[in-house]
């Protein structure tokens, strides 16, 4: 998404002093007898900050030039594509919510410097109900607390998945890091050592995805599915105020890892006056801490005022990895040991119009997923240890599934996996609810585990079952099996409405792979499962 953003050419700016590094005059920006030359700043931002865009509008009016504003991405992705060098010389300026993960993959080298411009903590967003009744509506419980409280059944909660989202990933960081209790930054014996108590807290986890929206949605929709959410205590926070979500936001007393919000110039940006056109911005935005505010975010400055949702909370900021191995193998137990295993139906349509490039594309996806070589942005998607997994390919109607549970240990099973998606072969019609149906059938939505059905197709319906009759038969689930949702995967000539409509009833989510870039889409879903 870009949005940009123009201001009228009024405002004089004068000398400024702001740099990552010190304090250094900089030419003057705009203004004067010659003005700006019209040139955009151009910023590549994560999604966690479009709420900001009237905020770099108000800016742009004062400073004197255009700001352009994109959101390819979250930080994780963002921080990936910068260590590939997919925004030099395209873009002046970087905007993620933090620039840990950059440091960690190595990627700093492609900024010339940063300004922290906020602060916002990794929080835990309980339901008034259940923060009275664990009486957490009066103090901070600790991570350790929450952990207890999560192992003995009393508390839910939905998670971003930490290969996908910052979000999860800052909130798996603080949870070990704080059960370590080390003081010091996580380290892989202290993985080991608080993997039990981390299994515990992780029992307790009903929901997952790959994008914050999509869980706020959810657990909006349907309070049964869980207590509470982790997230941004700024999106938590404004979760309350426009959906009135009623949360109790706690900040963990025993320390979280928070989002800093560094703007930072590209060392190789597109224009020549980027340096002093980020610095400028940095300055107007630190001189307005309300800003922040107004977002529920932290002020840089701590002797700035907070709003009362902010002020009563105890903010300590834990140590992050030193390293990228560390947190590799973070992520590695997490997905592997620590959260409930997924449950997953993968719907294959096999009819004729998949033949060729189609299945030979399909074909191999699933063989990066079952070998572990599919990556996203903080780790491999692949499948995962004690996970279930069912591929089921229809054509005129569904066949048999094949599931297994896997291990990438278990050469049988990921030959039996390897060996199924090797046998696919396109012919027949296209009986789309038909097999839908039956995935329900072969989904086991039990305790302990997080179930989901795949869907995907390049087809329009031309055999079994119809969308009304789909309609009926989840009208009937009642239970668990009614909060199975449906992930569609659309490419070529698929019914887009139709499929729109089945992720909608159902709780899911479209992915769209109309481009041809089926790996892609299939990385992104793996955050849902």
């Amino acid at each position: 998404m870009r949005t940009r953003l123009t201001a009228a050419v009024t405002a004089l700016v004068t000398a400024l002093t702001l740099t990552a590094c010190g304090d250094t005059e900089l030419p003057v920006v705009g203004g004067g007898t010659g003005g700006t030359d019209g040139t955009p700043l151009r910023i590549v931002a994560a999604t966690e900050l479009q709420d900001l865009e009237p905020v770099i509008e108000d800016a742009a009016d004062d400073l004197g030039f255009p700001i352009e504003l994109s959101f390819p991405a979250g930080t994780l992705d963002n921080s990936r594509t910068l260590l590939d060098g997919g925004f030099d010389d395209e873009y002046d300026a970087t905007w993620f919510a933090t620039n840990r993960y950059v440091d960690i993959l190595g990627a700093s080298g492609h900024l010339a410097d940063q300004t922290k411009i906020g602060l916002s903590p990794v929080a835990f967003g309980v339901t008034s109900d259940t923060a009275a009744e664990l009486g957490w509506d009066a103090r901070q419980p600790t991570w350790s607390e929450i952990a207890g409280a999560a192992a003995d059944g009393d508390i839910t909660f939905g998670m971003t998945d930490p290969s996908a989202s910052n979000s999860g990933f800052s909130a798996l960081v603080s949870v070990a890091t704080a059960l370590a209790d080390t003081g010091a930054a996580l380290t892989e014996s202290d993985i080991d050592r608080v993997s039990p108590q981390l299994q515990g807290f992780f029992s307790g986890q009903t929901l997952t995805s790959g994008s914050s929206g999509w869980l706020t949605d959810t657990f909006l929709t349907d309070r049964s599915r869980a207590d509470a959410l982790i997230n941004y205590e700024s999106v938590l926070h404004t979760v309350n105020r426009d959906e009135g979500a009623d949360l109790t936001v706690i900040v963990p007393a025993d320390g979280v890892v928070s989002a800093d919000y560094p703007l930072s110039t590209l060392a190789r940006p597109a224009q020549p006056e980027a340096r002093e056109k980020v610095a400028a911005l940095s300055e107007w935005l630190l001189e307005r801490p309300e800003v922040m505010t107004d977002s529920y975010r932290r002020p840089v400055d701590a002797t700035s005022d907070l709003p009362p949702e902010l002020a009563g909370q105890l903010l300590i900021e834990l140590p992050f990895p030193a390293t990228r191995t560390i947190t590799d193998r973070l992520v590695a137990a997490f997905h592997n040991e620590l959260r409930p295993p997924g449950d997953t139906v993968f719907v294959l349509d096999t009819s004729g119009s998949m033949e060729g490039e189609r299945l030979a594309m399909l074909q191999d996806t699933l063989r990066s997923l079952i070998d572990g070589t599919a990556h996203g942005a903080a780790g491999s998607v692949g499948f995962r240890d004690r996970e279930r997994i069912s591929l089921q390919p229809f054509a005129d109607a569904p066949a048999a599934p094949l599931t297994l549970r896997y291990s990438a240990e278990d050469p049988q099973a990921t030959g039996e996996l390897s060996a199924a998606v090797d046998g696919l072969h396109a012919e027949g019609a296209t009986a789309i609810y038909s097999a839908l149906i039956n995935a329900y059938g072969t989904v086991a939505a039990e305790e302990g585990a997080i179930p989901s059905i795949v869907l995907m197709s390049d087809g329009e319906l031309t055999a079994g079952v119809t969308l009304d009759q789909f309609r009926d038969f989840h009208a009937g689930l009642s239970g668990p099996a009614a909060d199975i949702p449906v992930f569609v995967i659309l490419y070529g000539e698929a019914n887009v409405g139709e499929m729109t409509e089945v992720a909608e009833l159902t709780g899911g989510k479209v992915f769209d792979a109309l481009d041809g870039d089926l790996e892609a889409a299939f990385k992104e879903i793996r955050g849902y499962q």
